[in-house]
């Protein structure tokens, strides 16, 4: 009986075989981690103009309640000024309530001339195109209102045109 003695063979060690196979490897790791880059460069583009149009409608916001200057701390400025808005609303009227109160039914001929508020009173001036019926219909609308109550304090007929001065109090 003869014996083959193939069973103790080794595999022999082919160096330029096997740097060709890691330099394939080395390409394909390189190409899938500049893919990888480059996507997010691309997102980091997206993202970097999406925050700098974000951060231009944000000052323009800002510019159009607190002046073309709005500082360092425009956020910190919108809250003094809500700030002192809110005190003014514990001491007496709300000025912005007021004049969004007068605004809600104005006709596109009103013109608001002055507005005094001291406390929990105040006087509105203005002038209203249409007559005498534009003056009663502006106020029979401002009677509407649920959160003041509008007095006529004097009125004067200036051709089309009405002078009115109103007394104004929280209902």
């Amino acid at each position: 009986m003869t014996e083959s003695t193939n069973t103790n063979h080794v595999p022999r060690f082919d160096s330029a075989r096997e740097s060709r196979r890691f330099i394939r490897n080395l390409v394909w790791v390189l190409a899938i981690g500049g893919l990888f880059l480059a996507g997010q460069g691309v997102r980091y583009g997206l993202n970097r103009a999406q925050l700098m149009e974000i951060r231009h409608e944000t000052d323009k916001l800002y510019s159009s309640v607190l002046g073309p200057d709005i500082g360092g701390s425009p956020f910190g400025r919108l809250q003094f000024e809500h700030g002192k808005l809110m005190a003014s609303r514990r001491i007496g009227l709300d000025p912005l309530g007021v004049l969004a109160a007068l605004s809600r039914p104005a006709e596109e001929s009103l013109r608001l001339e002055g507005l005094t508020l001291a406390g929990t009173t105040g006087r509105v001036r203005g002038v209203i195109g249409g007559g005498p019926d534009g003056f009663h219909a502006y106020m029979g609308a401002l009677s509407d209102d649920e959160y003041y109550l509008f007095s006529l304090y004097k009125s004067d007929e200036l051709g089309d045109d009405t002078l009115f001065i109103l007394t104004v109090e929280p209902r």
